[in-house]
This record gives structure tokens, sequence and C-alpha cells, in this order.
């Protein structure tokens, strides 16, 4: 019932775009340019299976940000969320981005140790600490589905920080997306959790039986 009442409240506030008011964090953020809002899904077998909201930016360093929050769900009922975030920085060459085989380079800048997602209205950020072994510029954490669903609407609603650390000790980078997520985007959103929230009913549904 916790998850059913859950997506319920979300797909009730995801339409609301109204941003609130930020907490302020000592160290400055950085505000990424171009950035971007979109809706995700997943299907399995024809059935939706997860839903998810990918947030993108660029900063004046040519740093490229790709935040991917999602909510699964599994074929034996089970409930989970995935946090992805990667940081690269864009090789350039006479202003342009450096091609290597049709595909744009990167540069080696460090593996992504820690990371945390802090919606402006709350007090305390999402950490996410790696058990695992460090690997290239990205990170990745399976999460509980239930704190995940918070933070995927808290970020479709309102401002929120971003902050990566790639070694122990150093100063996280911290960067700031203050674009609301557009109304397509949110529709997509909310429909896709609607989809989701019939799979989770359905399937406890046939467990009873």
């Amino acid at each position: 019932m916790k998850c059913s009442r859950i997506l319920f409240w979300a797909l009730a506030f995801i339409p609301a775009f109204a941003a609130a008011a930020p907490h302020d964090i000592l160290i400055p953020s950085v505000v990424p340019l171009n950035q971007n809002l979109a809706a995700v899904d997943y299907f399995k077998n024809g059935r939706q299976s997860g839903c998810g909201l990918r947030v993108t930016g660029e900063t004046r360093d040519d740093i490229w940000l790709n935040v991917l929050i999602t909510v699964f769900l599994k074929e034996n009922g089970a409930t989970f969320g995935v946090a992805k975030i990667v940081a690269r920085k864009v090789e350039m060459k006479d202003g342009k981005p450096l091609l290597r085989d049709g595909s744009i380079s990167y540069l080696d800048i460090g593996n992504i140790r820690s990371a945390w997602i802090k919606p402006d209205a709350e007090e305390l950020p999402t950490t996410y600490e790696r058990s695992g072994p460090a690997h290239s510029d990205a990170y990745m954490a399976t999460v509980d589905f239930a704190n995940t669903m918070d933070l995927l609407v808290a970020i479709s609603r309102q401002s929120f920080k971003v902050g990566i650390n790639r070694g122990g000790g150093k100063l996280d980078e911290i960067y700031q997306f203050d674009k609301g997520i557009g109304p397509d985007e949110a529709g997509k959103l909310s429909l896709c959790m609607k989809n989701l929230r019939a799979e989770i009913e359905e399937g406890r549904s046939r467990k009873s039986f």
C-alpha cells in the first residue's frame, strides 16, 4: 500500500512547476547551460516497468552533465530505484568538440567516488556512497524505491543541486539546476507513473489469489 500511496501522491503533484525557496550552501555552485529535463520510461514484454527523469546540462568549462533518476518494477513484483550521475569534460579543438570516429571525445578528469542530490526545499541532500570500485566518469547506485520516488517528484517540481566528489578530502563540485520541467514532459512522466502504479497494483492482486 505504501508504494501505491506514494505513486498516487506523485501523480497529483507533478504538474505543479513552482520552484521552492532555496537553502544556502556555502560552497559556490555552477549553473549549467542548455539545461533540459526529459521524462524517460521503460517497458518489458509490452508492460510498463520503469519511469524516470533525465536532466542534462553543460558548463562554460565544457563539463557535460547527465543526471538520471529512475524507479523500476521487476517481474517478481520487487521495486527499486536507480540514481546515475555522469560528469564528463568534452575535449575541445579550435572551440569545437573534438570528434573521434564520429563521436565526441572526453578527457579523463577522474572517477566520481561519491555524489549527492539536494532539492532546494530540502534541508539535507540524498547522498550516494560508492560501495564498489569507481569506474570511468559515471556514478550509479541502486537505492530505495520510496525515497527515489520522493526525490524524482521533488526535482520535477523545483530547483535542485547535484554534488560530486572525485577524490577523498577534496571539495565537492556543485551544480545548480534551475530550469523546471515543461508541461509536455511532465505529462509524459505523470502518465508513466500512472501506468507503473497500475502494474504494481495488478501484481499485488495476482499474489492475493
